[in-house]
């Protein structure tokens, strides 16, 4: 036995203590309950497994399984070491795929601007998305008004901007754009305000009420067209804009915005307007002659919401 000891200790100053395939065997042998079926998952032969099993064991220096019965039994020390195990395969493979990203020319952060008019309900998907095709990237998300968005696009700070469309023809310079569409915007009131549920409203009518208006569309070229009252708040989050519909007023929003809010808000019928506004977007990204993979990805996938939004709307 001390005899034994003293191999496996010479054994371990000549070799490492544990490949990975040999950890890939261990782990698939405990968790399918057999050497075939771990066989047949990590596509390699029986007695390959039991080898590398073996060899585990000899470099380790204890019984990872018992193997008196029909199949394989993991002793309390090979319990033991299960999930220590699983965690160094799952570091592994994520050191693998991100070493794989970057000879792809993935990027390891990417950086998107939006305005306050952007849904969650948007972010998340766009989100869900890119990290499908890119895991090991990191997305960061920032509100910014378009014009300090802009200048840290220009800057290199960021990779993408996602904001409303000012109506011109030409960029910034050494700036590209996708017109993504026109999303659906309604005057909305919360439904315990005196305005809810009233037919015809005249301009007239609503100029007696506050209208609070999100800082981002009040600063786009279209914003001073939106406003009717002579009472205005702006307001720069979404959230608290809602928080304040409760108490008076009304505001226009984005209708997938509202959807995904609650159902405490109702769109307006007004006798001035006889259909839903719309408003257009665009994204914005550092002009180049060539599209980069992941760039493409991003604008595939923010693209995707919106085609999805504004059919949905239309």
């Amino acid at each position: 036995m001390i005899c034994n000891r003293r191999w496996v200790l010479f054994r371990s100053l000549l070799v490492p203590r544990a490949s990975f395939d040999q950890l890939n065997a261990f782990v698939s042998v405990a968790e399918q309950g057999s050497f075939s079926k771990a066989a047949i998952k990590l596509k390699k032969d029986r007695s390959t497994l039991h080898r590398q099993v073996s060899d585990l064991e000899i470099d380790w220096g204890i019984t990872l399984f018992e193997r008196n019965g029909k199949a394989p039994k993991l002793t309390e020390q090979g319990e033991s070491l299960l999930r220590a195990s699983k965690l160094i395969i799952y570091q592994m493979n994520a050191l693998e795929s991100a070493t794989e990203s970057l000879f792809l020319g993935d990027k390891t952060r990417i950086s998107i601007c939006h305005d306050s008019s952007i849904p969650s309900s948007a972010i998340l998907q766009i989100d869900k998305e890119c990290r499908s095709q890119h895991p090991m990237t990191v997305i960061n998300w920032l509100s910014r008004p378009r014009q300090q968005a802009l200048d840290l696009l220009v800057k290199g700070e960021v990779d993408f901007c996602i904001t409303l469309n000012q109506g011109e023809l030409h960029p910034e310079r050494g700036v590209s754009f996708i017109n993504l569409g026109y999303a659906e915007f309604n005057y909305y009131v919360h439904k315990n305000s005196p305005l809810a549920n009233r037919q015809q409203l005249s301009m007239p009518e609503l100029q007696l009420h506050r209208q609070y208006v999100l800082e981002d569309l009040e600063q786009s070229n279209f914003g001073q067209q939106t406003l009717i009252s002579s009472q205005t708040s702006t307001v720069s989050d979404p959230k608290s804009l809602f928080r304040l519909l409760e108490l008076e007023g009304f505001s226009l929003l984005p209708t997938s915005m509202v959807e995904e809010s609650n159902e405490d808000f109702l769109s307006l019928d007004l006798d001035f307007a006889l259909q839903t506004g719309r408003l257009g977007y665009v994204l914005l990204y550092p002009s180049s002659a060539v599209k980069k993979s992941w760039q493409q990805d991003i604008i595939n996938a923010v693209g995707d919401w919106f085609r999805e939004t504004c059919s949905i709307l239309s």
